[in-house]
């Protein structure tokens, strides 16, 4: 066997003695925890048929839900319009329909009067009980629009959300700052006619309410690039939905995805409402 000397012999007996009274370290992994993601709150959505409620004070009689109650209201340049009024409360919701003259907000309007809102939906002075429509009186849409804004207020609407498709959509765009709207709802509505000389300027949309613009990816009558448009002239803030299939404005209501618009619409109504 191999002596150290004496030196060496000591140094190790030292360095091993040292080593067993020294503490034993463990080192453990450390992780940063992810960010936790709050799901973003779901409104809730009162349906038509349960919003009467017995010995519920708050809950809207069923009769103002489903009856359409019939009103009259004259426009500014003096025409008489009539439209059908749901619901009750200082909060509004005026529905324009389409250039073709469909009632295509009627049951939408019902489901909106159920959340204890006000809701107006009407036809185009043009509008003929055949579904055609008169061009040359079907050209003064914004002013029946501001005869039914007018009517709200009267009826004590102190918040009114603009509602439209199509040519209720341009009208709604038009009249969002001058009617000082809440809020503004646009379906499949191009930025323009030009047939009938009406454009919509990025100034008609230059207010900071809320704003959503909704269509069909493949609409065959505005195509959703001709509603991007509009949405891009509109100032901040602003909502992009579009949804698949053809159908043109309300019509959207009718297809598959017509549960999921209702939700989305309504959704930014009550939040609009609940904000004031």
């Amino acid at each position: 066997m191999t002596k150290l000397p004496l030196a060496s012999g000591l140094l190790l007996s030292f360095l091993l003695i040292l080593s067993a009274c020294a503490p034993t370290i463990v080192l453990t992994p450390t992780s940063t925890p992810a960010p936790k993601i709050e799901p973003s709150p779901t409104l809730a959505i009162t349906p038509v048929e349960s919003a009467f409620a017995p010995r519920n004070p708050t809950a809207a009689p069923l009769g103002d839900i489903i009856d359409s109650h019939q009103v009259t209201f004259e426009t500014p340049d003096g025409a008489t319009i009539t439209g059908e009024l749901y619901g009750s409360g200082d909060t509004a919701v005026l529905f324009s329909v389409m250039g073709n003259c469909k009632p295509g907000w009627r049951e939408f309007a019902q489901l909106t009067s159920a959340q204890g809102l006000l809701a107006l939906t009407y036809p185009w002075r043009g509008c003929r009980g055949s579904g055609r429509a008169d061009e040359d009186e079907l050209q003064k849409f914004v002013d029946d629009a501001r005869g039914a804004i007018n009517f709200l207020r009267e009826q004590g609407a102190e918040r009114i959300i603009l509602a439209g498709a199509s040519l209720g959509g341009l009208a709604s765009a038009r009249l969002a700052i001058e009617s000082q709207a809440s809020g503004l709802i646009i379906v499949a509505s191009p930025p323009a006619i030009a047939e009938w000389g009406f454009e919509i300027e990025a100034i008609d949309l230059s207010t900071d309410i809320p704003k959503l613009f909704i269509t069909a990816e493949n609409d065959p009558t505005v195509p959703a690039s001709a509603t991007r448009q509009l949405h891009d002239l509109a100032a901040e803030p602003k909502e992009w939905q579009t949804y698949p299939g053809d159908k043109h404005g309300t019509d959207l209501f009718k297809t598959e995805s017509g549960e999921a618009m209702q939700q989305r619409i309504l959704e930014f109504i009550l939040r609009i409402a609940s904000a004031q």
